[in-house]
C-alpha cells in the first residue's frame, strides 16, 4: 500500500466519528459476574455505569484516574521491564493530541469531603472503571505497509476485571478501526503479563504480529521482554 494512501486512510480516520453511530447494545457495561469480589462503594453503582468517547484531551481528574489505574496495573510489570517507569512520559502519552479513549465511567457520584461535611452541597466525581487508549497510525515508523488501530492501553480495574468490559472495549475498538478503514488492531504486551498474553491470544484471537522483535533474529531480539501483537481485520471480514 503506497505511503500516500495510509497517510490519507489515517487523516480521514482521525477526522471522523464512528462511535455515536455504534448499536446502543456495544455500549452497555457488562454485568460483573460475582458482585462478592466487588469492593461495597463500587458494586452499588456499577449498573449505573457507561461507555463513552473522548479525543484529548481528557479533563484533568479523568487523566488523572487513568493515569493511576495504568500505574496500580502495570507499575510493576515496568519497573521490571527494559524501559522502567516514567509517569511523566506516561502522561505524554495519554495527551497526546492524536488520543483517543473509550471509557467506563460511573455517573456522577456523591463524595465525602471537607465541603459536604460543612453541610454544602455534596462534591460529585466520575469514576474511572476501565479504559482503552488507541490511536489511528502506520503500522510501522521505519516502514510502513498498511494503516492500523494501535492500542496503547487497556486497563481495568481489578474489581471490574473477568467481568467482561475488557472484552467489551476491545470489541469497541476493534469495530470503530473496521468503520475507520483500518486494517488491524495492534498491541504491545509484555511477556511476563500472562494474563494479557492469553486475553489477547486466547479470548481476542490475536496473533504475534510480523513486526514483532521474536519473528527477527539477533541477541537484542531474543532477549526482548515484549511481543507486538495483532488482528487483521480484512481477513475476518471476507
Amino acid at each position: 500500500m503506497k505511503l500516500k494512501h495510509i497517510k490519507q486512510a489515517i487523516s480521514e480516520a482521525k477526522s471522523q466519528d464512528h462511535f455515536s453511530s455504534l448499536p446502543p447494545s456495544f455500549l452497555k457495561v457488562p454485568s460483573p459476574k460475582s458482585s462478592a469480589e466487588l469492593e461495597e462503594d463500587i458494586k452499588d453503582y456499577i449498573t449505573s455505569a457507561r461507555i463513552e468517547h473522548f479525543t484529548s484531551p481528557l479533563s484533568p481528574d479523568i487523566l488523572d484516574q487513568c493515569l493511576k489505574l495504568f500505574e496500580d496495573n502495570m507499575g510493576d510489570f515496568y519497573r521490571s521491564s527494559q524501559w522502567g517507569l516514567d509517569m511523566d512520559e506516561k502522561r505524554k502519552e495519554l495527551t497526546h493530541d492524536d488520543a483517543r479513549f473509550v471509557i467506563v465511567l460511573t455517573n456522577d457520584i456523591s463524595t465525602t469531603n471537607s465541603v459536604a461535611e460543612s453541610g454544602e452541597e455534596s462534591a460529585k466525581k466520575q469514576i474511572v472503571l476501565g479504559f482503552a487508549h488507541f490511536r489511528y497510525e502506520e503500522d510501522d515508523e521505519d516502514d510502513p505497509t498498511v494503516p492500523v488501530s494501535y492500542l496503547y492501553e487497556l486497563q481495568i480495574q481489578s474489581t471490574q476485571q473477568k467481568a467482561g468490559i475488557g472484552k467489551r472495549l476491545m470489541n469497541i475498538v476493534e469495530l470503530l478501526a473496521l468503520k475507520s478503514h483500518m486494517h488491524k488492531v495492534m498491541l504491545t504486551v509484555f511477556k511476563a503479563n500472562e494474563k494479557a498474553m492469553g486475553f489477547y491470544l486466547n479470548k481476542m484471537k490475536y496473533e504475534v504480529d510480523e513486526n514483532s522483535p521474536s519473528n527477527f533474529e539477533g541477541e537484542e531480539n531474543e532477549k526482548c521482554d515484549y511481543e507486538i501483537l495483532s488482528k487483521n481485520l480484512l481477513r475476518r471480514t471476507k
